[in-house]
């Protein structure tokens, strides 16, 4: 017997039995989905849909309803970029809207258990779709799955058959760790560069001469104020916008996640400096926050030593397989041994000319997000290069 469960606070779920169906993405973790309720401060209500088959829990996904505060980065801004100011002048925007997926991360969109027979996950895909879609059609909202993997090609199928559009992101950069050590991946870089690996020494080295030391944090709860104002420099730098969390983000998350998260912190003296947040999940690191007082660093090369070199040590130490860096800065991680991984949005909207409007813009936007891209990212990627091991 099958039974529809549409939740609202992820506490209504057992950790045990919501993560059992979690393949490799943190931010789809009980735990993460609770971060986010707790000390996300835009304006988004959570949906989590779940398949019971027998009392049993079969599939899950969940959903975001997200509404315009102006005070987060959101979907015009991902999907407009440089135009938002222009087309919001003319009363266009994808928002509100209902989107299916993490706040973050990618992968485990529409979930079936581990081992299912590839018919009946299918079965379990479409179920969860036609569930999210029929709460779509009720807020009268488009869908949206955002930064669904090239390699999800099941998903990808299944979305082209119910008349989804899509859109090219732009990739994911990720290094498989493939060396027992960081010194053999180091020894590695001779094979993309001969100067890469004197260079990665030459910047280590002088990040140690200016006195500045890099550790991980454990007691996070002396040091949040600290920790909030460094993301909030980056936020403020980067997008102009406040850091996306409350301030008991990183007491959230340290208590939520545990030994999941890692905060790899840079200090001159007492001073915090930087702070680079890394999540781990099944042998799977991700970096996505970077938070630096440039003006206390100065250019002791922090950014390199606390963005890279060293959560990649500590990545290799603890056994994790493949990191990956998020977006952007494509040719230098190139020269670090990265890769990049293509990803897609998918729209579908309730009315049939915004659906056709939304498809001509995906088209423009598509060929956009290829071509601003360094030529040597477009070209296919040869992964027998990155993945010998020096």
């Amino acid at each position: 017997m099958q039974k529809i469960d549409i939740l609202s606070e992820i506490s209504k779920v057992k950790q045990e039995e919501w993560d059992r169906l979690i393949t490799t993405n943190v931010f789809a973790t009980h735990a993460w989905l609770k971060t986010v309720e707790n000390s996300f401060i835009g304006d988004i209500r959570p949906l989590y849909v779940l398949v019971r088959e027998d009392e049993k829990l079969a599939g899950l996904t969940v959903c975001y309803i997200f509404r315009k505060t102006g005070t987060v980065e959101d979907l015009d801004d991902r999907l407009f970029g440089r135009a938002k100011p222009l087309v919001l002048r003319f009363g266009i925007s994808f928002m509100p809207a209902m989107v299916c997926g993490t706040l973050w991360g990618c992968g485990d969109y529409l979930v079936a258990e581990p081992g299912a027979h590839p018919e009946r996950k299918q079965a379990i895909m479409n179920k969860l779709l036609d569930v999210i879609e029929g709460e779509a059609n009720r807020n009268r909202l488009p869908l949206h799955l955002i930064d669904v993997p090239g390699e999800d090609l099941d998903l990808a199928a299944l979305l082209r058959r119910r008349g989804y559009n899509q859109s090219r992101h732009v990739p994911m950069t990720f290094l498989d760790l493939r060396w027992p050590s960081f010194s053999e991946y180091t020894n590695h870089l001779d094979n993309i560069s001969p100067n890469i690996r004197k260079e990665l020494k030459r910047k280590i080295n002088k990040n140690r001469k200016s006195g500045t030391t890099i550790s991980i944090l454990e007691n996070v709860n002396e040091h949040v104020e600290r920790l909030y104002e460094l993301m909030t420099m980056n936020y403020r730098k980067h997008l102009n916008l406040p850091f996306c969390f409350s301030k008991n983000f990183f007491s959230e998350l340290k208590r939520n996640l545990g030994q999941n998260v890692i905060l790899h912190i840079s200090r001159k003296g007492d001073d915090i400096t930087g702070l680079a947040v890394e999540f781990r999940y099944k042998r799977t690191s991700h970096g996505l926050l970077l938070g630096i007082d440039h003006e206390k660093c100065g250019n002791d090369m922090t950014y390199f030593n606390l963005g890279y070199y060293s959560p990649i040590a500590e990545a290799i130490s603890a056994g994790m397989t493949r990191f990956y860096f998020g977006p952007g800065h494509y040719l230098m991680k190139r020269r670090l041994g990265c890769r990049t991984t293509d990803h897609f949005n998918w729209h579908k909207s309730q009315h049939f000319i915004a659906h056709q409007m939304v498809k001509l813009w995906f088209a423009i936007l598509s060929n956009w997000n290829r071509y601003k891209l360094p030529r040597q990212v477009r070209l296919p990627q040869d992964p027998k290069v990155q993945g010998k091991s020096g």
